[in-house]
Parts: structure tokens; sequence; C-alpha cells
């Protein structure tokens, strides 16, 4: 059997994406993946190389390959495997291929700045979120993950996203440059460590989808959660509902939100009073309470401090808690959303409920996308490669977004992990061959074969069965391990 490959085909033109994304014109929001939204991204920075006629690294194929990596682990996702990727796609298109050294792959890499990623990435989320419709997607009341599946009207009425903020850390390769910006645990001895960053995400809801990231050093002056979170605040959009932990649930958050027309759900303060003397009962477990303006923070300017309002109105909803193995029986749910006549309590419940989501998409980018532990040894390049793992996150979510249209399903009961696999599997295939109906049909159905979230009432023991194979942890810098062996010997 022989094959003929395509006639024409252009190393410049970023519909190399639409091909490995199994995209055709009949399938629902298919114009998301075009061309314009990748090279809108590279010309808003006025990034251009690669322009010569027998270019190989130009800037679709580099993005291309750079997320081709994400899709695998270990060997398969070095730069070795990537450049092999390359020059797979070259030699099967006819063309010649002279080398596979990693060197001008590297350097055209280097040449891709965070920020284009982080753009790319942001307008899919964007675009993806004011295409789809709940209209467009049926209640799938036997999942029952999101609170749309409670009240289907609210989410459509407030004219707002619903956005699940909370944090987590990662890791680098340890190099000095590393070292130099994004520091180790300070506790660890020198050496025995690796470059720590902290990150806080704003992801959708109901998509998935990952709107923001803001990363910083580990620990320091102004590297907590909450000063991450304010680097985030002009993401936020009239209407939107901000839904977050304890954590965040300070009065300085409540009136940034308030300013810009965003509510709150967040689970009260453990410092908070969950029944204040002075509350106003609204119905059984709900009451409205006043919070009065602390004392100015350090980090917040006599100026701005002056512009927040005196008080804020904050309404108390109380949550019972009857799944198994749930340390309290109830806490206690803060929201500015306090006419309890316009939105139920039962929505103000489900939605923080819900929040439970946005752990389970930090570990898909974490663990399925293997984003805990960095190889870049540059902190340019830790935050091109950790942008190009969201990058790939949005583009799985967008894939599984599609066949939640096409089928009737809630996008949250499709499985992230088996999207992730029919991508990689075909992530080469379909840039050299094309898009046929059939594998359009068949991207379809992988990703709508399975269905997860059952897993109500749920308790699992956090105990491991396997025992691994676990070597003496370093306890001293690996040159005077070396040092005292070389001395003994």
């Amino acid at each position: 059997m022989s094959f003929t490959p395509p006639t024409a085909f252009d190393a410049s033109s970023f519909s190399i994406f639409r091909r490995s994304l199994m995209q055709n014109g009949e399938l629902p929001l298919a114009d998301v993946i075009d061309s314009d939204l990748f090279a809108q991204g590279f010309e808003g920075h006025d990034v251009d190389f690669g322009d010569d006629e027998d270019a190989v690294y130009t800037p679709a194929i580099t993005l291309w390959a750079l997320v081709s990596q994400v899709f695998f682990a270990k060997e398969q996702r070095s730069c070795k495997a990537a450049v092999v990727r390359i020059a797979s796609l070259w030699a099967t298109l006819g063309r010649q291929v002279c080398d596979t050294n990693t060197g001008a792959y590297c350097r055209a890499r280097l040449k891709i700045p965070f920020e284009v990623v982080r753009d790319i990435t942001q307008r899919i989320a964007l675009e993806a979120e004011l295409q789809v419709s709940h209209d467009d997607i049926g209640a799938d009341s036997a999942v029952n993950l999101s609170p749309r599946v409670v009240d289907e009207v609210r989410s459509q009425s407030s004219g707002g996203r619903v956005l699940l903020l909370d944090g987590f850390t990662i890791t680098a390769a340890d190099t000095p440059e590393n070292q130099a910006e994004y520091p180790q645990n300070p506790a660890q001895e020198d050496g025995l460590g690796f470059p720590i960053l902290r990150c806080v995400t704003l992801t959708s809801l109901f998509t998935g989808m990952l709107f923001d990231l803001a990363c910083g050093p580990y620990s320091g002056k102004e590297t907590g959660e909450t000063a991450l979170m304010r680097e985030l605040l002009d993401v936020l959009q009239p209407g939107d509902t901000l839904v977050a932990d304890c954590y965040h649930c300070t009065y300085w958050l409540i009136a940034a939100c308030q300013q810009r027309g965003v509510h709150l759900v967040m689970k009260n303060h453990h410092k908070r009073d969950d029944h204040p003397a002075d509350a106003v009962r609204l119905c059984k477990g709900e009451r409205l309470v006043t919070w009065t303006r602390p004392g100015r923070p350090a980090w917040m300017s006599v100026d701005e401090y002056a512009q927040q309002p005196q008080t804020v109105a904050i309404r108390l909803v109380d949550v019972k808690v009857t799944r198994k193995g749930f340390r309290p029986d109830t806490f206690t749910v803060a929201t500015t959303m306090v006419d309890d006549r316009e939105v139920a309590g039962d929505w103000i419940r489900s939605v923080y409920e819900s929040r439970w989501l946005v752990e389970l998409d930090i570990r898909a980018v974490k663990c399925s996308l293997n984003m805990d532990i960095l190889r870049a040894k540059s902190p340019d390049m830790v935050r091109t490669e950790l942008w190009s793992c969201l990058l790939a996150n949005n583009l799985i979510r967008l894939k599984m977004l599609q066949s939640s249209v096409a089928t009737g399903r809630d996008p949250r009961s499709l499985s992230f992990t088996t999207t992730q696999q029919l991508l990689a599997t075909n992530w080469l295939l379909c840039a050299v061959i094309g898009v046929s109906d059939e594998m359009a049909t068949l991207g379809q159905q992988i990703s709508a074969s399975e269905r997860v979230g059952h897993r109500d009432g749920r308790v699992e023991p956090r105990v491991n069965k396997r025992r691994p194979k676990v070597l003496a942890l370093m306890k001293k810098p690996r040159h005077q391990l070396q040092a005292e062996l070389e001395a003994a010997a």
C-alpha cells in the first residue's frame, strides 16, 4: 500500500493546529481554532522568524512541536522527541531531512515569549465560552456536576461566567537562573531543594477552560495567593461570579470585586463569626451581616485605602454536609448575592460545593499533563513551558466541549485523559494526512466514549497499596556526597 503525500503544505500556516485537533468545518466551535487566532498572537508581540522558503522551524511548526511535548511524558516529552516528530512530518511530506539535532529547535523555542502562548490560550477560552450556550448542551442530570443542573436560568440571567479560583505550586529544574528567580523552600538547605513557583488560576466552572494564571516565587514579600489574585482582577467582567475557598474571603477582595460588578461565593473565613449577634435573619440557614472596613494593609496606598467602601453587605448561607467522610457536618458560605428572592440559597450551596471541580482541573494539568515538574533551564523558558501546558489544557477542553455540544452531554462528564490520549495519538497523523469526515466523527465519539463524575458520597482511604522503591533522601548537596565517595574510595 503506497502513500501519496499532500501536494501543498505551508509550514508558516497555523492551519496545522486545525488538522492536529481533528477539526473540519462541520464541527461545532470549529472556527475557534483558526489561523488568525494564532497569527494575531505572534503579530501582537512582533515575533517573526523562519521567513525563508526552506525554513523548517517557523513559528507555526515550533509552537506545534512545543505543544506536542505536553501530550507526552518522560522520554517522549523531550526536545529530541519533538524534533523527531518534526522530522517525521517533513519526511512524510516528501521533504528531505538534513539532521535531527535539537539545537535549531531549542533556539526557535527561545524566540517565542510566554506572552504569545498566554494570549493564544486566553483567546481560546474567551471565544469558546462566548460561542457555546448552555442551551446547546442538555441537562445531564445523571452527572450533576455543575449548578446549571440546579438552576440553569440563573447563570443565563446573570450574563456572566462562574469562575473557580485556586492556587497550587510546581517545581522547575534546579539551575542557578531558576533558583535566582524562583528560590527553593527557605526551610531547605542550599543544594537540597528545587525552584518553586506559586500559581493562582481562574477556570470556568462550566467548561473547565483556563482564563488566566498568575505565578511568582514561593515565598517572600507579596508572593502569597491573595497577592497573586490581585494580578487577575482585570480578567473579571461585570456579571461574573467568583468562587473561592476561605483563604480568599477577605474584605479587600470583596471590595475590589464589587467595584467591578463581580459577585463572590466563598467559604466564610474561620476567624469570622458564622452567627454574629447583629445578623439579620433572612430565612432558615441564611442571614445578612455587615462587615466594616479594617485597617489599611501595608501593600495598599493611602489613596487606595480611602477609595475602599466603609462597609460591605454579606449574606451568610449554611451548608449541611451529607457526604460520608467529610470532616465538618456544616459550614457557612459568604456571598455578595444578598437578595435571597433573586438568588436561591440552594444555588449558592450548589455553586460552592462545585468548587471541588477546580481541584480536579489542577490535577489534570499537573498530573495528566505533567506540569508539576517543569524541565526548562531558564526562567523565560519555564514560563513558556508553563503556558504551553495551559494551552494544551484549553485545546483538550475545547475538544471536549465540541463533543459535549454534539452529544448534549455536560462537559464535565467527559474524560480529560481520554481526550488527551486521542489528541496525542493523532497529533502527528492528522497534521500529515489531514482530517477526513471519518476522522472528525471518530474524534467526537472517542471524547464522549466515557462518563466521569459518578462520585457522590465516595470515600477512599488515603493510602497506597504498592510500595515504591524509595532511596535515601538527599541530606547534603550532590557535590559533597560525590567528594565523600571519592575520599572513601
